[in-house]
């Protein structure tokens, strides 16, 4: 495997590193069976990650390497969880969380068209599973703009982009730091790359071993004449310390694949065999994949799959009001069945900023966007439902079928074109209505407007992507 290319290490070497590293089962409390997840908070009242509830009374909470506390974690972040779970596989108790932000810094690149922003010379890729802070406005990747300061924490991919899963929008510059595979090590100059991101440790001593394909943890104070962040602090990750047979849960993506019995996530190795439950929600297996993984592991530090699930990313949008709930985990927007899991990402960005917020929580009238991918009979199943504001507007988003000189469809929901409405391209550019109807079929579109009857009326229509 190249490494220049091999995602993070998320938590189990990098963010152990950061709480002094050590065996991923040591001062575990609890009755169940020791474990160590990496996912992303969907989640609080307690905890929610993988799936599963961790309790958290007395778990010790490492924040970008300080000590902290459960409320400065956000529904998003990728934390470590090192604890037991119970018999149920629903429930558990955290011994240890911890959470690394991936990159802090300044944005400097926004491009729309390809949902990307740079932030210290990392590319960080936006998709249907980012959450945003409330603090972001409008909630999306046109929200942050060049200069802002940001925090992200996600999966690396094999492009080496940084997949967010959630971007924080920080009141002020402070400390800059990047979590990365070290490349070009040039030992006498005191200099190493992490993706496009030239870093000059002259002025401290490494913790650990530096070398080439090293996962390291850089924090600076600010830029050289050349261009070269000046390190602070620069922190090699340890290797890996599993317990034999201890369980492991690992959410991220796939960056080297052999087969779908041999590939790495986040840095990790991973097979499975003929016991392993393979469910793949209509995705391939491959490079640049997102799944989850549990199982155990074994005495090389090999994560042996007992379930493996496919997370793929979808591009379809619903936001307006919930006209129904029809029943548990799901609900009714503009006419759109929306249907959530354990791991759909809840969040409540409305005025009652409700923490803990769950779907029980929400009530006919509320103003909800859920993003994710398009389910059997055109329903939507959410990979992230946020309450927001109330708002006049109600939007879709979805690949437009039915295309005529007045109509499409998205999420089986007839959007109505009028004279009225005005139309962009991806790039943001205005374009006229035969230009609109000419790129529409079979791209993504979204489209605001207000619903009359079963349709929605409107006012704006963009093409967004492929």
């Amino acid at each position: 495997m190249n490494r220049a290319f091999q995602a993070i290490l998320v938590g189990i070497a990098l963010l152990l590193a950061s709480c002094g590293g050590g065996q991923l089962t040591a001062g575990i409390e609890g009755s169940g069976a020791p474990v160590t997840t990496v996912g992303s908070i969907t989640g609080f009242g307690s905890i929610f990650v993988n799936g599963v509830e961790y309790a958290t009374a007395g778990a010790q909470i490492g924040i970008d390497g300080q000590p902290g506390t459960e409320a400065q974690l956000s529904v998003g972040d990728v934390v470590t969880v090192v604890g037991t779970v119970n018999a149920d596989g629903k429930t558990g108790t955290a011994g240890q969380v911890t959470f690394g932000g991936n990159v802090a810094g300044t944005v400097d690149q926004v491009n729309v068209p390809t949902q990307t922003l740079v932030v210290l010379g990392q590319t960080v890729l936006v998709t249907a599973s980012t959450v945003f802070d409330a603090s972001t406005s409008p909630a999306d990747i046109t929200g942050i703009k060049p200069g802002a300061s940001i925090e992200v924490s996600g999966f690396a991919n094999s492009f080496g982009q940084l997949v967010a899963s959630h971007i924080h929008l920080l009141p002020a510059a402070g400390t800059l730091r990047v979590e990365g595979v070290a490349q070009a090590l040039n030992t006498t100059a005191h200099t190493f790359q992490v993706n496009a991101l030239l870093v000059d440790y002259s002025a401290v001593t490494p913790s650990g071993t530096l070398a080439d394909g090293s996962i390291v943890g850089v924090e600076g104070s600010g830029f050289s004449a050349s261009g070269a962040l000046q390190a602070t602090a620069v922190k090699v990750a340890p290797a890996v310390a599993a317990t034999p047979n201890s369980q492991g849960e690992v959410e991220g993506i796939i960056t080297s694949f052999t087969s779908n019995a041999d590939f790495m996530i986040n840095g990790l190795h991973v097979t499975t065999d003929a016991g392993t439950q393979f469910t793949l929600n209509g995705a391939t297996l491959g490079v640049n994949a997102r799944v989850a993984v549990e199982g155990s592991f074994d005495s090389s530090g090999n994560l042996v799959a007992a379930t493996l699930e496919a997370l793929p990313e979808g591009a379809a949008l619903v936001r307006g009001v919930v006209q129904a709930l029809p029943a548990s985990g799901t609900l009714t927007v503009l006419g759109v069945t929306v249907t959530t899991d354990p791991r759909t990402k809840l969040e409540d960005d409305s005025s009652l900023r409700l923490r803990p917020f769950h779907l029980s929580d929400l009530q006919v009238g509320d103003y909800v966007e859920a993003r994710g991918r398009v389910g059997i009979g055109a329903t939507l199943n959410a990979e992230v439902l946020v309450r927001q504001a109330p708002n006049s507007l109600a939007f879709l988003q979805d690949t437009a079928t039915n295309v005529s000189s007045v109509t499409l469809t998205l999420l089986g929901v007839t959007v109505v074109v009028s004279s009225q409405t005005q139309y962009s391209g991806s790039d943001g550019a205005p374009l006229t209505a035969a230009q609109f109807f000419a790129q529409a079929p079979n791209h993504t579109v979204k489209a605001g407007g207000t619903l009359s009857g079963n349709s929605l009326l409107a006012t704006q229509a963009q093409i967004e992507g492929p």
